[in-house]
């Protein structure tokens, strides 16, 4: 059995969830050294006002994620790969040994903060349902050919996409996808236009604070966001998750690559179970489940049975 462990991206984020795993222990100590870090109580960042920052839900998934994924690993889990979506490569990093957990918590903390600053008044995301690639590539040119700030980002499944870009592009792409055959078009909770041009200067500031990063040694292969290929080598995950800052993120590639890699068992950390939806024509059988759905003994006892 090869297992994957995964890590959502921005738009997973719930209203208190650091409280609501605040009884597992790693959790806690994640939170009090983030706390430290930042010089702020952390647990004050999933309060619903402050969610709807960018810079609160990076840092509260981050942590969150990072405590349930060093609980696993007490427990006995032992992925064979990493792999987060946007964000969520920060938290894979860490679980893997690229980087400290404190490293990261400093340079999610330099990305989100460059995010919101780099962002103007207005933007976002919306995610499309329904549209393969090259209907989506011509829907987003048509906008930018009539002057809108729009940008084709992730690319999650074969038939779902993000779009970044302003409000008026976003509107226009809601009534222009369903008039070309989407089933489902979405307003994300996500308060930058993340993975498009406007991102630039918060990667290159990204990039500069990374230069004093303590690289570490992988445990465990990880997936790149930018090309869904395997990282074998700490500085080249870091660089990857510096670069897609401002890049689409790859995910419909990289679930392809696992599957190639003979990947039949897929654990997600949470919150909820964002990308196990997107495992669309992957034969996963039963081997798939969030943690946040069952806890992290059961996660760790149904992934011992399966071996």
């Amino acid at each position: 059995m090869t297992t994957v462990l995964l890590f959502g991206g921005q738009g997973s984020q719930t209203t208190g969830m650091l409280h609501e795993w605040s009884n597992l222990p790693q959790v806690v100590a994640h939170v009090a050294e983030a706390s430290e870090v930042l010089g702020e109580d952390v647990l004050q960042l999933d309060a619903a006002e402050a969610l709807t920052g960018t810079r609160a839900v990076q840092l509260s998934l981050l942590i969150l994620q990072c405590g349930i994924a060093a609980a696993l690993e007490d427990t006995g889990l032992r992925p064979d790969i990493g792999a987060g979506h946007s964000l969520g490569g920060w938290s894979a990093a860490v679980s893997a040994r690229a980087l400290d957990f404190s490293d990261a918590v400093r340079l999610v903390d330099i990305r989100a903060t460059g995010m919101a600053a780099a962002a103007p008044d207005g933007y976002g995301m919306s995610a499309v349902m329904g549209l393969r690639q090259p209907a989506m590539e011509q829907l987003v040119a048509e906008l930018r050919d009539e002057g809108h700030d729009a940008w084709l980002t992730n690319a999650n499944t074969p038939t779902q996409f993000t779009v970044s870009g302003s409000e008026s592009a976003l509107e226009s792409v809601y009534d222009r996808a369903a008039d070309a055959g989407a089933t489902k078009v979405v307003r994300l909770a996500v308060a930058v236009p993340a993975h498009s041009p406007l991102m630039e200067p918060a990667r290159d500031a990204l990039a500069v604070a990374a230069r004093d990063v303590t690289v570490g040694t992988l445990r465990y292969p990880v997936l790149a966001n930018t090309n869904g290929r395997l990282l074998r080598r700490a500085d080249r995950v870091i660089a990857d998750l510096v670069d897609s800052t401002s890049l689409p993120v790859q995910w419909t590639t990289g679930m392809s690559t696992l599957a190639e890699r003979g990947v039949d068992c897929w654990v997600e950390t949470g919150p909820g179970r964002t990308l196990l939806g997107m495992l669309q024509g992957l034969s996963c059988k039963d081997r798939n489940w969030t943690v946040d759905g069952i806890g992290v003994e059961e996660a760790v006892t149904r992934w011992r049975v399966f071996r």
